[in-house]
């Protein structure tokens, strides 16, 4: 993201904490035009196991959920590595992982690749973490578990309005178009192309198949020479008239 998290901890704290808040919703809100890689998501997350504002930190696991959005694989070591067992950076970071994973299958909805293996290897570590209505993370911060389920909630209802204009958009194509699609591409190739005009993001292997195979053909098609052979050989001679 163009616009970095502000840190809490400075002068005036709860301005750059309300600043903050405000980056993070419009994320939230237009989650499915804006997207983030992998190096800005990790950078969020790790903002906001550090943040001292309480209603920025129950933002955690939503932004989880739109790195499932995006195809983003949670790694241990991209999450974990900067900072020693014993810190409570990464216990923050560890516990906010583990009730996030809770709360988003409570909610049923979809969290990034792995995250379900890392909560697994956190769950003897924290036990009881989800039994109360506050995470007590390890700076001291305490954290309630009905605002995070709000935020989850918030996004969830984001993505239900945004869904009907997404499915408009393959509806609004003529039924010719569908059929000429249908005879140049494959389903999931053809599924490809409509999550491509709706601006939906790839995960890494949509991507990478889009770029090696679908995009080719497209360039294939929209070449100029192309275009003018296929109108050539494709257009409806008239016979000429006989003269009486």
């Amino acid at each position: 993201m163009k616009k970095d998290i502000p840190n809490s901890n400075t002068a005036d704290g709860s301005t750059e904490s309300a600043a903050a808040v405000q980056v993070i919703d419009s994320l939230l809100r237009d989650s499915g035009q804006k997207k983030i890689s992998d190096k800005q998501a990790y950078i969020i997350l790790d903002a906001l196991a550090g943040a001292e504002d309480p209603s920025l930190v129950a933002r955690f696991p939503a932004v989880l959920a739109i790195c499932a959005r995006n195809g983003i694989e949670l790694n241990t070591q991209d999450l974990f590595s900067r900072y020693w067992e014993s810190s409570p950076k990464r216990q923050n970071l560890e516990k906010l992982i583990l009730i996030s994973f809770w709360l988003l299958k409570n909610e049923k909805i979809q969290g990034p690749k792995n995250l379900d293996k890392i909560a697994a290897s956190l769950s003897g570590k924290y036990t009881g973490l989800f039994s109360g209505e506050i995470c007590q993370l390890s700076n001291g911060l305490r954290v309630s578990t009905r605002d995070m389920q709000t935020a989850i909630k918030d996004y969830a209802l984001g993505q239900d309005q945004a869904e009907p204009s997404a499915q408009n958009n393959d509806q609004n194509q003529s039924p010719e178009i569908q059929i000429y699609l249908d005879r140049l591409f494959s389903p999931k190739q053809k599924d490809l192309v409509f999550k491509k005009l709706r601006k939906e993001p790839f995960t890494k292997t949509e991507r990478e198949y889009y770029s090696r195979v679908v995009r080719k053909k497209l360039a294939a098609i929209a070449h100029r020479e192309i275009i003018e052979i296929a109108t050539a050989l494709t257009q409806k001679k008239t016979a000429p008239r006989k003269e009486s």
